[in-house]
């Protein structure tokens, strides 16, 4: 009956999401209460009103930083977007080549990952899906690939579900990140092989399987790099830059060897060339300049110690730090200032992308805040470790298969790696401790399953097929991508398992 009390909060969010078609906030809140109720009349996991508002405060600091991030993520999208910086870039994309196959691997394999490490939570959707449909695909194939592209959710909003993991499982940011970016690799591979097979089949896969593989290959080994040895928040920004690149180099030559062959072709597209790299340039110029910013925050000794010990936000009651200069949040801030200065924004397009910023943002943080505050309630009250030694006792040897399915299941349930690991990251590191593997093995595979599934979750489905107008079509999408997302989590439990072997050997 206790481990049925202390699961009851989460199957609240079952049953709201799934049963009653609710959304993620009212879920969030419903299992958020259903927390507090227990906690203040059950004597086996009572707390005192003191105990549970500091857990609500807890939470609600944990949410700060996510919404910190996202507010400026979002508002920086909206005035590029308005700004038609987004539609130049996918101008560029598309006249860079005319095949589909090449597209796909630049929009889907490199460009939305970018766009999704900048902004996060689903917005690459909003922004490849009416691409790839200007480009001719159908808007199935589109609102597929654009589901697909959310490959590097880890990363997702400069990391912030990642640094929520962090915080919450007791996992250094650096060590979380990197074990995330191990596991996420043969997935990179896996996403880029099956968006390649959308767009061109069997004959595309044959013909552009060795690109395919390198491009995927590079974004997965440099999305480690980064994680290792610059920084977590900016690896998903630079990897997907990376890949971006490679992927370019790869229609250049093709194109000198298409111009050797055509004297006439290279006169015709050269100035056209010109014009399309100087537009792209400019394009891109914000996401370079957020980009230069962190690198300078983040590498240069004097700069990050100036940061980080300047308008700290220091909770020791609490044992919360958030330093308001250093956090990615105040580098987009920059950012969007630096755009609207150097492009003339508007004054109304700057008003209607405030109204847009916080009409997307608020829903997702108050979500967040319910998610992150009812896993505070259930740990400080108990619930979260008799969960974990029940899990651990039932399942034993076989934790470490059962470990991606649970953060699986969160992320499809919530639609984001945040809420995912608000839920259950403190659980499977405790199930982890309770059954002798290894903490960290776990909350890497807990962050990188539920980035995973956020791409099957009907949150983002329902997004993509609204985005593509073709409503009709969204139980078959998501039957598609559901299945699609599941073989990823068996390349996780794949991953995992070799990991495991290699840290005990």
């Amino acid at each position: 009956m206790t481990i049925l009390l202390a699961l009851f909060p989460i199957l609240v969010i079952f049953l709201l999401l799934f049963i009653l078609k609710q959304s993620s906030v009212r879920a969030g809140f419903g299992a958020y209460g259903i927390a507090i109720l227990i906690a203040s009349i059950t004597p086996r996991f009572h707390l005192e009103t003191a105990q549970l508002f500091h857990s609500s405060i807890k939470g609600a600091l944990i949410s700060s930083i996510v919404a910190y991030v996202l507010l400026f993520g979002i508002f920086l999208f909206h005035l590029m977007n308005e700004e038609g910086l987004i539609k130049v870039i996918a101008s560029f994309i598309a006249h860079s080549t005319p095949d589909p196959v090449r597209q796909v691997l630049l929009l889907v394999v490199a460009f939305s990952p970018l766009v999704e490490s900048v902004s996060g939570f689903g917005i690459a959707i909003i922004v490849v899906a009416p691409i790839l449909i200007e480009l001719g695909f159908s808007r199935y194939k589109a609102t597929l690939l654009s589901l697909v592209g959310l490959s590097a959710v880890p990363w997702g909003a400069l990391a912030t579900g990642t640094v929520i993991g962090s915080n919450l499982g007791g996992i250094p940011l650096q060590t979380l990140g990197s074990g995330s970016a191990i596991l996420t690799a043969p997935t990179f591979l896996y996403f880029a092989l099956v968006a390649v097979y959308l767009a061109g089949g069997r004959e595309g896969l044959k013909k552009r399987g060795r690109e395919t593989i390198i491009v995927s290959g590079s974004l997965a080994a440099s999305v480690w790099l980064f994680n290792a040895y610059i920084s977590v928040e900016l690896a998903g920004v630079l990897g997907a830059l990376v890949a971006m690149g490679v992927e370019l180099l790869f229609i250049r030559f093709s194109m000198k060897r298409a111009k050797t062959a055509s004297p006439s072709l290279s006169r015709m597209t050269s100035s056209a060339a010109s014009d399309r790299v100087h537009r792209i340039g400019s394009a891109m110029l914000p996401y370079l300049f957020l980009t230069g910013l962190l690198f300078l925050s983040r590498l240069i000794p004097p700069v990050e110690r100036f940061l980080t010990s300047h308008m700290v936000l220091d909770l020791a009651e609490y044992s919360f730090q958030l330093p308001i200069l250093y956090s990615p949040g105040f580098s987009i801030l920059i950012t969007c200032i630096f755009t609207i200065f150097v492009f003339g924004i508007k004054k109304k397009v700057i008003c209607k992308s405030i109204r847009l910023t916080i009409k997307q943002w608020f829903p997702v943080t108050f979500s967040t805040f319910a998610f992150v505050a009812m896993a505070e309630i259930m740990s400080q009250a108990g619930m979260t470790a008799m969960l974990a030694q029940a899990a651990a006792a039932a399942f034993g040897s076989a934790l470490m298969v059962i470990s991606p399915i649970i953060g699986g299941i969160g992320g499809f349930l919530t639609g984001s790696n945040t809420g995912s690991n608000a839920m259950f990251i403190n659980l499977q590191v405790q199930a982890a401790h309770h059954s002798g593997f290894s903490a960290e093995l776990f909350g890497y595979a807990q962050n990188t399953s539920a980035s995973h599934m956020t791409m099957a979750s009907p949150s983002r489905v329902l997004l993509g097929v609204s985005v593509s107008g073709i409503h009709t079509a969204e139980n078959k999408i998501l039957r598609k991508i559901f299945l699609i997302a599941t073989v990823s989590l068996l390349l996780v439990m794949i991953a995992m398992i070799s990991l495991e072997f290699s840290l005990l050997h």
